[in-house]
């Protein structure tokens, strides 16, 4: 079916349409009103997203949705690039595309709506209790929310799953005696390692049973179509081994390349685990989750053969809290 023309719209689809089709341009102007220094990455992905809360407003006819993001990012960001100033020059790119793309009766309900927006984005913020509670946020963080957010569209349980892996991984990685950065760059690499399922088909993700052949080599496809992902956005490439090989096996019989013992990044071995153990016992769309003693017996069974021994020696101190 076409899309309805213009004048068959209501006026909250033709206010999101006319936001929508404008992005390029509000994005580019809001950051074209940032210091060159603060014209980053981070600023890029979040004015989109911007752009993106502000189209959803108006579909929904309910500005908070745009209003909570602002509100929420100028605290997260704080210190990291100048969001207070990014969102105001966005809000007047918004007013600019509306003034020349729909009726002024059309482009009230954003007028209306601009002053919580502005209000949001003049609330002060403490910096130092912003950076306690977001302890060590930085550009890396942000394109990775902003991926992960993208996950959570895709396929929420996913998303859920790979928020606790990640939580697992910071602490094994503690458990093995790894440094605070070493800490930081795993816990990331749990958080990012099944990007590549949002290439995956929801009806394959979401399967209320076991897959078969094809249906599973469709699935194993997400190791390298995440590598493929993390690899082009050169400020987290150093995640790429992680989110390609946390299906390699120890014995050599995993995916996709088939790696074996230490050929297998160090990274990607701890993912494995923790990975793992996660998905045992959480909620699957074709089983109950295990209990966490059945799933310890299920990562000894493979130690060694599946997974690194001593990573499931850490894995074991680390969910009977002897770590």
């Amino acid at each position: 079916m076409s899309a309805l023309p213009i004048s068959g719209r209501t006026k909250a689809e033709r206010l999101a349409a006319a936001v929508s089709a404008g992005a390029p341009r509000i994005v580019r102007t809001a950051l074209d009103r940032l210091s060159a220094a603060d014209r980053t990455v981070a600023a890029k992905i979040v004015a989109a997203r911007f752009v993106e809360r502000c189209a959803a407003s108006a579909a929904a006819g309910d500005w908070t949705i745009l209003t909570s993001f602002v509100d929420a990012a100028c605290d997260r960001y704080a210190g990291i690039f100048t969001a207070d100033e990014l969102f105001a020059a966005a809000l007047e790119a918004v007013s600019s595309v509306l003034r020349t793309s729909v009726d002024p009766a059309t482009g009230l309900a954003f007028e209306r709506a601009r002053f919580d927006v502005e209000a949001a984005i003049a609330r002060p913020r403490t910096f130092a209790r912003a950076a306690a509670a977001h302890e060590a946020v930085d550009e890396v963080d942000v394109v990775l929310d902003d991926l992960l957010t993208q996950l959570d569209q895709s396929d929420a349980l996913t998303a859920e799953h790979s928020r606790a892996v990640a939580s697992w991984c910071g602490r094994l990685a503690k458990r093995l005696g790894s440094t605070k950065d070493e800490v930081v760059h795993l816990t990331r690499a749990g958080l990012i390692h099944d990007i590549g399922k949002v290439t995956t088909p929801p009806e394959i993700l979401g399967a209320p049973r076991g897959l078969d052949d094809e249906e599973m080599a469709i699935m194993r496809r997400h190791a390298e179509a995440g590598a493929y992902i993390v690899h082009e956005v050169a400020l987290i490439r150093s995640l790429t081994p992680a989110v390609r090989s946390h299906h390699e096996r120890f014995d050599g019989t995993g995916y996709p390349d088939r790696l074996r013992f230490e050929a297998i990044p160090w990274v990607a071995r701890v993912v494995a685990v923790a990975d793992s153990f996660n998905a045992m016992i959480g909620r699957r769309p074709y089983r109950p989750p295990l209990a966490p003693s059945v799933a310890l017996e299920r990562l000894v069974e493979g130690r060694g053969e599946q997974f690194d021994p001593d990573i499931v020696d850490a894995m074991i101190d680390v969910v009977t809290l002897r770590a």
